[in-house]
């Protein structure tokens, strides 16, 4: 039950549309390629030798979607002016990240650095305390429970709230001073 080789031909596919569009893909290329360069360069200044690939792109797109294109000139107009946009949205964007200024915009300050270095340590430092220090503190001092309210939810007294909260804090201070001190020599 072996099936015989079909013969497959290829053919140059008609494309839908209106009446007066282009009846191949070979066609469209020829007639627009030309217009969508003109329109990348002209109307939104990219090099040429950056919007023949934008071109290309956008007729690869026309012609895996060309079953559900009704009109090929405004498709492709359409798709290269979102193509050249999106271009330069990033080329704006790495520009912004490797910029030659000094000192360069997108550089992070010393103060960002010192911000992320801080909450580095901040989160080594709480996952070493344990969970039930951590939720102490942060009720406490981030929520700004007082003592009383910690106390009837944890079944405690005030007076042991406080015991704790002081017992997390030198936990705390012993983490930081492990983690900060500088290895002897």
């Amino acid at each position: 039950m072996q099936q015989e080789p079909r013969e497959v031909k290829y053919t140059t596919p008609v494309l839908p549309g209106k009446t007066g569009a282009p009846a191949s893909f070979e066609e469209a290329y020829l007639q627009f390629a030309p217009l969508l360069r003109k329109i990348a360069v002209k109307k939104f200044g990219i090099p040429v030798a950056e919007a023949e690939p934008l071109v290309h792109d956008v007729f690869a797109t026309y012609f895996t979607n060309a079953g559900e294109v009704h009109d090929v000139g405004p498709y492709l107009i359409g798709g290269i002016c979102n193509a050249a946009r999106h271009h330069l949205r990033r080329i704006g964007a790495r520009d912004a990240i490797f910029c030659d200024d000094v000192p360069c915009a997108a550089a992070p300050t010393e103060s960002i650095q010192l911000e992320v270095e801080r909450k580095l340590l901040l989160r080594r430092l709480l996952a070493r305390i344990g969970s039930r220090c951590r939720d102490l503190l942060h009720r406490y001092y981030l929520v700004g429970e007082d003592t009383r309210t910690i106390a009837s939810s944890l079944h405690f007294k005030p007076m042991t709230v406080l015991i704790c909260l002081s017992k997390c804090r030198k936990r705390a201070l012993e983490a930081y001073h492990t983690m900060t001190e500088k290895p002897r020599t």
